[in-house]
C-alpha cells in the first residue's frame, strides 16, 4: 500500500497562503491608493478652495471699508474717485471666486456656487447702478451695504462647510486607516492558524515517517544479527567438518604413509612417501588453521587475549605485514558472546589492511579495564576515499559492534592519511557467556 504523503497538503497550504498574501497586499494597495487620491484631490483641493475663501473674505472686507470711508466723506473725495480703489478690489474678488469655483467643482454642490458668483455678480451690478444714482449715498447705505453684509455671511457658510468636509475626509482617511489595521490582524490570525496546521499537519507526518524508519531500522539491525548468529553457526559447523573430518582423514593417511615408509622397498620409495607424508602434514596445518580461524576454539578455552595473539601471529606469517602489537599482560574477562564480535571486527580490520592499505606494518592496540575495552587497529596506509562507500565488511563490523553493545569508529590515522578503525566496548556482570544465547535468542 502506497504510503501517504503530506505533499499535496503543503501545496495546497502554500497555493493558499500565497493567495491570501496576493489578495491582501492587492487590497491593501487600493486601499493605499483611495486614500492618497482622497487626500490630493479632497483635502488638499479644500485646503486651496478654503484659501481662496478667506481671500474672497478679505475683499469682502475691504470693500466694506470702502464703502463705510464713501459715506463717512471725511478725506474730501467725491463718490466718483472711488472707481479705481472699487476696481481693483472687484478685479481680485472676481478672480478669487472664479479659482474657488474651480477648487471646488466636483465634492461642492454646483448650486451653491453659482450662487456665490451670481451674488457677486448681482452685487457689482448693484453697484454700478448705486454709483450713478441721483442720491448715491442713499443707495449705497440702502442697497450695497447689505449685500455686502450678506456676500460676507454666505462666505462664511461655504468656510464651514469646507471645515466640515474636511472633518469628514479625516474621518474617511481615519475608517480606511482601520480597515487596514483591522484586516491586517484578520490576515496574521489567519496566517497564524495556517502556519499551526501546517505545522501539525507537518509534525504528525515526520512522526509517523520516523516511526516508519525506526521500524525499517529496527527490522534491519534485527536481520543482521539474525545473519551474523546465522553465520557464526555456519562458521562452527564448517570448522567442525573440516576439524573432524578432514582433519582425521589427513591425519589417517599420515600414519598410513608413516607406516608404509617403515617398510619401503627402497630408499628411493621412503624419500617419495616422506615427501607425500610432508604434503599431507602441511594440508592439515592448513585445514587446523582454517578450522581455528573459523571457529576460533581457543577463543572458548584460552580467551580472548590468546586468540587475537593467535591470530596476529598467523596473519603475519601468512601476508608479510608486520604486526606491532600492545597488548594487555592480564586475560581479558570479556564474556565470550561479545568476545567473538571483537574477534571477528579484529580479524576484518587486518582483512581490509591486507587487502587495501597497501603497507608493511600494522598498529593493534588493546587497551582493557575491568569491564570496559578498546581495539585500536591503525595503519599508515591510502586511507578510506571521500567518495568510497561502505563495504559489507565495513557493515558487518558495525553490526558486530552494536550486537556487542559497543561502538565503532572508522576514520583517518592522521592528517597525512591512514586509516584507524577503533571499537569501544563496555559490559556488566550480568551480560551472556556464550554466543549461544544471541543464537538462540535470533534463532
Amino acid at each position: 500500500m502506497r504510503e501517504a504523503t503530506p505533499t499535496p497538503r503543503l501545496v495546497a497550504g502554500l497555493a493558499f497562503a500565497l493567495l491570501l498574501i496576493g489578495a491582501y497586499a492587492a487590497y491593501t494597495l487600493r486601499s493605499v491608493h483611495r486614500m492618497r487620491e482622497m487626500q490630493t484631490s479632497i483635502v488638499e483641493r479644500n485646503r486651496l478652495a478654503s484659501l481662496q475663501l478667506i481671500r474672497i473674505q478679505n475683499d469682502l472686507n475691504s470693500l466694506g471699508l470702502a464703502l463705510r470711508d464713501m459715506l463717512d466723506g471725511k478725506d474730501g473725495y467725491p463718490l466718483a474717485a472711488w472707481r479705481p480703489a472699487l476696481a481693483r478690489i472687484r478685479e481680485n474678488l472676481d478672480s478669487a471666486v472664479g479659482r474657488e469655483a474651480e477648487l471646488s467643482a466636483g465634492w461642492r454642490p454646483r448650486e451653491h456656487t453659482l450662487y456665490l458668483q451670481t451674488s457677486v455678480a448681482d452685487f457689482w451690478r448693484t453697484a454700478d447702478s448705486a454709483l450713478t444714482a441721483r442720491e448715491p449715498a442713499a443707495a449705497i447705505r440702502g442697497t450695497l451695504q447689505p449685500r455686502q453684509d450678506a456676500l460676507s455671511a454666505l462666505v462664511a457658510r461655504l468656510l464651514v462647510e469646507n471645515n466640515e468636509r474636511d472633518s469628514q475626509a479625516a474621518a474617511e482617511a481615519q475608517n480606511i486607516y482601520s480597515e487596514i489595521e483591522r484586516n491586517a490582524y484578520l490576515l496574521l490570525g489567519l496566517s497564524v492558524g495556517l502556519i499551526v496546521i501546517t505545522g501539525l499537519g507537518l509534525i504528525r507526518s515526520n512522526r509517523a515517517v520516523f516511526a516508519r524508519v525506526a521500524a525499517l531500522a529496527t527490522e534491519r539491525r534485527e536481520l543482521a544479527h539474525q545473519l551474523i548468529a546465522s553465520q557464526e553457526s555456519t562458521f562452527r559447523g564448517i570448522s567442525r567438518d573440516l576439524h573432524d573430518e578432514f582433519g582425521q582423514i589427513l591425519t589417517a593417511v599420515g600414519a598410513l604413509l608413516r607406516r608404509a615408509g617403515r617398510h619401503a622397498p627402497s630408499s628411493t620409495f621412503e624419500a617419495e612417501i616422506q615427501e607425500v607424508s610432508a604434503v599431507v602434514q602441511g594440508t592439515l596445518e592448513k585445514i587446523r588453521s582454517l578450522s581455528q580461524s573459523l571457529q576460533p576454539v581457543m577463543l572458548e578455552e584460552q580467551g580472548l587475549l590468546a586468540a587475537m595473539q593467535w591470530h596476529l601471529a598467523n596473519f603475519e606469517r601468512h601476508t608479510g605485514i608486520e604486526v606491532r602489537s600492545d597488548l594487555p599482560g592480564a586475560p581479558i574477562g570479556l564474556p565470550a558472546a561479545k568476545a567473538i564480535h571483537v574477534y571477528r571486527i579484529l580479524q576484518e580490520a587486518l582483512n581490509n589492511v591486507a587487502r587495501h592499505a597497501a603497507v608493511d606494518a600494522v598498529t593493534v592496540r588493546v587497551e582493557a579495564e575491568s569491564h570496559s575495552l578498546r581495539l585500536t587497529v591503525e595503519d599508515a596506509g591510502k586511507g578510506i576515499l571521500p567518495d568510497s562507500r561502505a563495504g559489507v565488511g565495513l557493515s558487518a563490523m558495525r553490526e558486530r559492534a552494536a550486537l556487542a553493545g559497543g561502538s565503532l569508529t572508522i576514520a583517518a590515522a592522521n592528517a597525512q592519511g591512514g586509516t584507524r578503525v577503533m571499537l569501544d566496548l563496555a559490559w556488566t556482570e550480568s551480560s551472556p557467556d556464550t554466543l549461544d544465547h544471541q543464537e538462540a535468542r535470533f534463532g
